[in-house]
C-alpha cells in the first residue's frame, strides 16, 4: 500500500512538471509571437485594439504596461502616429536597421540571411516575403520563428511525442544561440534608445529583457558576459569611397 502511494505521488509530480513546462512554452510562444507582430510590420487598428482589450492583462502580467495616452487616444490617430514612428525607426535612411545582415556586415541579404533560411528549412518551414525589401533575417521574422519552435515543442509534449519535442527544443536553442544571441539584445537596446514613442520603446525594452532571460537558461555567466560584450558592438559600417559616390550618383 505504501509503495503504491509513493508511485502515484511520483507520477503526479512528473505530470505536474510536464504541464508546467507546456504552459511555460506556450507563454514563450505567445510573447515572442507578439514581439514578432509588433516589429515585422506597422501596428494597425486590429493590433492596437487587441492590446487594449484581450491582451491588456496578459501583457501587464508580463511587465508590459503602456501609459494612459495609449489607451485613450483615438485609434485612427494612434495608428498614424505609430506608422510614422515605425518608418523612422526601422525603414527610413539612417534607421536602426532590423536585419542581422546589416548589423553584422553592413549590407542587406548576406550570410546571416542565408543562415536564417537554412534554419527555417531545417524545421520544415519556407520563407516567402510579401513585399519587396523583405528579407529572412529581419529581427521580427526571427523572433516569430523562435515562437513557432516553442509552440511546436509544446504541442509535441502535449501529444506525448518526446522525440519531436526534443528536436524542436534543440532547434530553438541553437537558433537563439547562433543567430540571435550575438546581436539581438544589443539591437533592441539601440532601437529603444532611438524610439520617440513610448509604445515602441516599451516593446523593444521588453524584447531585450526576454532575450536575455531565455539566454540565461542556456549559458553560464562567463558566456553571458561574452555575449554582453558582443551586443555592445556598433553595427558594421562599410567605408565607401567619396569619389565613387559622386561618380555613381549615390
Amino acid at each position: 500500500m505504501q509503495r503504491t502511494t509513493t508511485m502515484t505521488s511520483e507520477t503526479i509530480t512528473a505530470d505536474d512538471l510536464a504541464a508546467d513546462r507546456i504552459e511555460q512554452l506556450r507563454a514563450v510562444a505567445g510573447l515572442f509571437g507578439f514581439f514578432a507582430r509588433c516589429l515585422e510590420e506597422e501596428a494597425d487598428a486590429n493590433l492596437i485594439n487587441l492590446i487594449r482589450g484581450a491582451l491588456r492583462q496578459p501583457l501587464a502580467a508580463s511587465g508590459l504596461i503602456f501609459d494612459d495616452e495609449f489607451y485613450n487616444v483615438p485609434t485612427e490617430s494612434l495608428v498614424e502616429t505609430l506608422a510614422e514612428e515605425y518608418t523612422g525607426l526601422f525603414v527610413a535612411p539612417g534607421c536602426v536597421s532590423p536585419y542581422a545582415s546589416v548589423v553584422e556586415t553592413g549590407c542587406l541579404f548576406k550570410e546571416p540571411a542565408d543562415r536564417a533560411v537554412a534554419a527555417y528549412h531545417l524545421a520544415g518551414w519556407d520563407y516567402r516575403h510579401r513585399l519587396s525589401g523583405e528579407f529572412p533575417d529581419h529581427i521580427g521574422t526571427m523572433l516569430g520563428f523562435y515562437a513557432t519552435l516553442a509552440q511546436a515543442e509544446a504541442e509535441s509534449l502535449t501529444g506525448g511525442d518526446i522525440s519531436a519535442a526534443d528536436d524542436s527544443k534543440a532547434r530553438r536553442e541553437e537558433f537563439l544561440l547562433h543567430q540571435l544571441a550575438e546581436w539581438g539584445p544589443g539591437w533592441c537596446h539601440r532601437a529603444a534608445k532611438a524610439a520617440l514613442h513610448p509604445f515602441y520603446r516599451s516593446i523593444l525594452q521588453m524584447v531585450e529583457q526576454a532575450l536575455w532571460s531565455e539566454l540565461e537558461q542556456l549559458v553560464d555567466r562567463r558566456q553571458l558576459r561574452t555575449l554582453a560584450e558582443l551586443n555592445e558592438r556598433e553595427p558594421k559600417r562599410l567605408d565607401y569611397d567619396a569619389d565613387f559616390r559622386k561618380a555613381s550618383g549615390l
